[in-house]
């Protein structure tokens, strides 16, 4: 009864009452730092520790768990920003105004957005950035990441700030980061602090001792842990921001303290119930993560796995939960998942140890590292408390680059020459010959998306430090280096990959019809395709008609293997100013949809402007042939290359898991696609009247969860383009 309250209250707010420090307000610490003695990195810390300071202190009825996020945009930037900034500057004693600020941060040009020193052939701001507005868009780069982490949240639930600051103090050569890293220990230690002196007002003895007790000082039971745990992601989030700040394998940071507690499994249940709406948001990317293996390689699910598996599911609100699955994964615990997700919202997603443990191992993560990968947000992988993985650092639209092949380097649509010259279509005598056109346009313009992604890495090395975030991860306290400094284990960049079943099924169809069957003119194709098949809807009906990716044709898998292999090549031969690698996520999130205008007609029949294929699913409707053919086309992409991750959504219409036993076929599907090699999965479980009518009537239909782009959304909420994408999308039947 009480947690139906609590779900309730975070509903009835939209989740946690503030979403977390505004980029404004962080940009500040930056232009501080420039007119003071101060360091960014300390200026940034010292920044967080008067937001704990000045921060509103609410205990709620019926929680036990304390703690809300920290002010920021609901507090300081709405409509009104330079009042909202005024009374912050008499909050915490600023000396300058809004205007100043706002003339510094452009000076900066902070965020990566639009870089300085751009060589002629990379055009200043035309392709980087995240304004995907414009239809020449091939790529996108930051290089500047904040949030996009998971922090060692199992040391600070081990030792405390208390513990952590004691190894800043002991280091021999202070520099200005440990002088930061104090600062946030400080933060974390007077947040506990604040909410116990609260506690204690309100008559909540038993809640003031616990934050007395965490976060400064180490865990003895499962609900300090716990709470622990709550305090570190609020400071988190109080640094760079809620979104895709996740916590990781919470089941393997917590079990220690289930096992140890008196606590019993009931008890546990209504405690991890809690975290769950703690958690909440309309936008859920704050994941978790369970299973998976230990560092020796054996099953790590435990008896805590289940409870919050259960937890989730009793308390059917949206969640950020990933399950990792082996070989020695239980049946059970794979069966308790399958319900899940029969019941709709794709919750959980999977995630297949064997592919990823050795795409990581293989560039240079150790084994015991990669063993403990955890999934980001969506899909990003990361190593938790030991990398700075600049996930979704840049985006690449394999399609696009296809299109200026096709056309000599001129985008069709503006008529402009945005890619160099790689020889008109007529001039080729070969499929090969178009190949190595695409694949010197992929060249061009990787290189500008990485060389923006550098620039946006030296950027943040120089103006935007991340001091929590470091003080949580290793080596930067051993090294007393920020972790925008190099002072990670592991530095590299995380690149999405787009357009890959789109790519393949237009190549595909222009090596049977021009190249193979000759029964078209490479002039006639181009026409038609400038034309969106305006008055060439014969041709349009036999292209559209070629066999596609997604229905086990092997040759089209093939190709879309190729097109995968040969960006992930490329990528692992690229290096970052602190000498880190570069990753592919086979990933689109929902930028498949803004990132698919950018694209005119293509030669497998699509139109202009039409969403790219979601990651590495089919083409939204394209996926014919049944689930298993769906399937055995996705287990012949390189997931075991993809370090960065890859994603597929598979969509089934409900009809085909009926019966009181239906899990256990889902759950054999499940089995059967890992041992294929499928890295990961995302289900939806939903019929197209469903969703018509949710679209139609959302008032009275559209509380459907469903599975959107690496996160979960009730479809209502969704924008109608989202909606209309997911609806095209195949609905299998077997």
């Amino acid at each position: 009864m009480k947690n139906e309250i609590l779900k309730k209250d975070v509903i009835s707010r939209g989740g946690s009452f503030i979403k977390g420090l505004n980029p404004f307000i962080r940009n500040y610490a930056l232009w501080k730092a420039t007119i003071s003695n101060t360091s960014p990195v300390e200026t940034r810390a010292n920044l967080l520790l008067e937001l704990v300071k000045i921060s509103p202190i609410e205990i709620n009825p019926y929680w036990t768990l304390a703690g809300e996020h920290l002010v920021g945009v609901g507090a300081f930037f709405a409509d009104k920003p330079q009042q909202q900034f005024e009374a912050l500057s008499k909050e915490i004693n600023l000396e300058t105004g809004y205007n100043e600020i706002q003339g510094a941060v452009e000076k900066f040009q902070i965020n990566g957005r639009v870089l300085s020193g751009e060589p002629e052939k990379y055009p200043k701001g035309k392709y980087h950035g995240w304004d995907f507005s414009g239809t020449d868009k091939v790529y996108a780069a930051m290089g500047w990441m904040e949030n996009h982490s998971i922090r060692d949240y199992a040391k600070l639930v081990r030792i405390g700030f208390g513990g952590i600051k004691k190894e800043i103090e002991a280091q021999a050569i202070k520099t200005d980061f440990l002088k930061a890293a104090l600062s946030i220990c400080d933060a974390g230690i007077l947040l506990g602090k604040r909410y116990a002196e609260q506690a204690r007002k309100l008559g909540l003895d038993e809640m003031a001792q616990m934050c007395e007790r965490v976060p400064e000082h180490g865990a003895t039971t499962l609900r300090e842990a716990v709470q622990a745990l709550w305090f570190g992601h609020i400071l988190t989030c109080g640094e760079d921001g809620i979104n895709a700040n996740s916590l990781g394998r919470i089941d393997q940071i917590l079990y220690p303290y289930y096992a140890e507690d008196n606590i019993s499994r009931e008890e546990a249940l209504d405690l991890m119930e809690e975290l769950t709406c703690k958690l909440y948001l309309n936008y859920d990317v704050q994941a978790i993560t369970l299973g998976g293996v230990d560092a020796d390689g054996k099953c790590a699910v435990n008896d805590l796995s289940y409870i919050i598996l259960e937890a989730t599911e009793n308390m059917e609100i949206i969640r950020d939960l990933s399950v990792r699955i082996n070989n020695d994964t239980p049946t059970e615990f794979i069966d308790k998942c399958s319900k899940m997700i029969i019941k709709g919202g794709g919750i959980p997603f999977i995630f297949n140890d064997d592919c990823f443990i050795k795409a990581m191992t293989d560039r240079g993560i150790k084994l015991e590292d990669a063993r403990d990968y955890a999934p980001i947000g969506c899909v990003e992988l990361t190593i938790p408390g030991k990398a700075n993985p600049h996930a979704v650092s840049g985006w690449f639209n394999s399609t696009k680059c296809l299109e200026l092949a096709l056309f000599n380097g001129v985008d069709p649509s503006s008529n402009r020459q945005i890619g160099p010259q790689t020889g008109k279509l007529e001039s080729f005598s070969s499929f090969e010959e178009l190949y190595e056109a695409y694949s010197r346009q992929l060249d061009f313009f990787a290189e500008g998306m990485v060389y923006h992604c550098n620039q946006g890495e030296l950027m943040q090395q120089k103006y935007g430090p991340l001091p929590c975030w470091s003080v949580l991860t290793d080596d930067c306290i051993k090294l007393g280096r920020d972790i925008t400094d190099g002072g990670a284990i592991y530095n590299y960049h995380s690149i999405c990959f787009m357009g890959a079943p789109d790519t393949a099924d237009a190549l595909f169809a222009v090596q049977k019809c021009l190249f193979e069957e000759k029964s078209i003119s490479a002039n006639e194709l181009l026409t038609a395709m400038k034309e969106n098949w305006l008055g060439h809807e014969s041709l349009h009906k036999r292209l559209l008609n070629l066999p596609k990716y997604g229905n086990d044709i092997e040759e089209l898998d093939q190709i879309t293997n190729k097109v995968c292999n040969d960006f992930i090549s490329l990528m692992d031969k690229q290096k970052s100013p602190l000498a880190g690698r570069y990753f592919v996520h086979l990933f689109t999130f929902r930028l498949n949809i803004p990132f698919g205008k950018a694209v005119g007609a293509m030669p497998d029949g699509r139109k202009a402007g039409v969403p790219l294929a979601y990651s590495l699913s089919a083409h939204q409707g394209r996926d014919q042939e049944g689930l298993t053919s769906m399937l055995k086309s996705l287990s012949k992409q390189p997931h075991s290359k993809a370090a960065g991750g890859s994603a597929a959504i598979i969509d089934i219409h409900p009809s085909l898991l009926t019966g009181k036993d239906n899990y256990k076929l889902l759950s054999s599907i499940i089995r059967s696609a890992l041992k294929m090699g499928v890295g990961q999965l995302q289900w939806n479980v939903t019929s197209v009247e469903q969703l018509e009518n949710a679209k139609i009537d959302p008032e009275n239909h559209g509380n459907i969860p469903v599975r959107v782009a690496g996160y979960s959304q009730m479809f209502k909420f969704l924008d109608p383009e989202l909606q209309d994408h997911i609806i095209a999308r195949h609905k299998h039947i077997a």
